[in-house]
């Protein structure tokens, strides 16, 4: 029973934590308030596969000028496209100079519930707690599968003999597995869109042709003290990087209350201003710029880690996850034999240690 309960666990962590692609139901949250207040930031939804897509359905598109997903309400459906529009928004998407949602862009539609969508608050929370502290998700997993194998070996009807060795590997590969799915969806993107006109505009969000905007962004992620914080910017350059000032307790003064406040303290929130440049752009139209931010745990020098995820983000999620897992496997190695069967173990540790002879 418990390995099917954590066979389960890991099949819904990682449900959970893919953003929207083949599966025909997902789930997903909102990390903006566009949709607010029919979908509040962190809200959570069921995404289900898109019929006929009509005007007041609120759908889940792929837009390529953003880089992202959006889940927004269609206001229109024309023969070009649909017309799309935040319900916390002042206009539509393409009065902000995005093109029409084709039809092949819409991923799924928001499952409905009495004429409303059906939501569930505060799954982004919660999805950002289980990836922060992935290393406790991990232990959890990895020690219930242990338990769940030896007890399972006590219940079989014919003598078998269970090596220690047939529950650690399984379990360092589960962990391992868990560890790199939480850590690589981890990463923070924000987008900033700005409309590309002939006119000189000083508008935020507007830039004229052939002319370079420095502005400075407000970046609030979730972190630990044993995080390294990688950044990375597709369509802008950053200039600098400087924390917020602190509150009276030594971190970003909190806000809200309630759930707010508690998520605050759990995740270590800090916010940091970054300056960036947005390079000229040669033609009017829409220009989307993105900075990614990846926490990895610090198992690596900071430059280590800055290297391999230079080379792919996910290689450095696999090295990272492996330091810090790898060694637990090693001093199992060392202290207790893998090929002894398992009830034997704490007599066999014993031994080692210098106790019982």
């Amino acid at each position: 029973m418990m390995r099917t309960l954590v066979g389960l666990a890991v099949v819904l962590v990682v449900a959970l934590l893919v953003a929207p692609a083949a599966s025909p139901v997902q789930i997903s949250y909102v990390t903006s308030d566009s949709m607010a207040p029919t979908i509040e930031p962190d809200g959570g939804y069921v995404l289900v596969p898109a019929g006929a897509v009509e005007a007041g359905d609120v759908i889940t598109f792929y837009s390529a000028e953003r880089g992202s997903y959006v889940t927004h309400r269609a206001m229109r459906v024309t023969d070009d496209g649909i017309v799309t529009k935040g319900d916390n928004n002042p206009s539509t998407d393409q009065a902000a100079g995005y093109p029409l949602v084709e039809r092949s862009a819409v991923s799924g539609q928001v499952l409905t519930l009495g004429g409303g969508p059906l939501v569930v608050p505060h799954v982004g929370t919660g999805l950002s707690l289980l990836r922060t502290y992935w290393y406790a998700v991990v232990t959890v997993l990895g020690g219930a599968l242990a338990i769940s194998a030896a007890r399972s070996s006590r219940r079989r009807v014919r003598p078998a003999v269970l090596r220690g060795r047939e529950v650690i590997l399984p379990a360092l590969v589960v962990a391992v597995l868990v560890g790199v799915v939480l850590v690589s969806m981890a990463a923070v993107h924000q987008t900033q869109t700005y409309r590309v006109t002939a006119e000189d505009s000083k508008d935020l969000g507007v830039l004229s042709v052939g002319e370079e905007r420095t502005e400075s962004l407000t970046v609030r992620s979730a972190s630990t003290p044993f995080t390294h914080l990688v950044t990375r910017a597709d369509g802008m350059r950053i200039d600098e990087t400087t924390p917020v000032a602190a509150g009276p307790n030594g971190t970003v003064a909190e806000r809200g209350d309630g759930l707010d406040r508690v998520r605050q303290r759990l995740l270590d929130t800090s916010e940091q201003n970054v300056t960036v440049t947005v390079p000229a752009q040669e033609t009017s139209g829409v220009h989307a710029a993105t900075l990614h931010m990846y926490p990895y745990p610090a198992t690596l020098p900071r430059g280590v880690v800055t290297a391999l995820h230079s080379v792919h983000p996910l290689l450095a999620a696999l090295a990272t996850v492996l330091t810090g897992v790898g060694p637990l496997y090693l001093c199992y190695w060392a202290l207790v034999d893998p090929f002894a069967p398992l009830r034997g173990t704490r007599r066999r540790v014993s031994r080692r240690l210098g106790g019982e002879r």
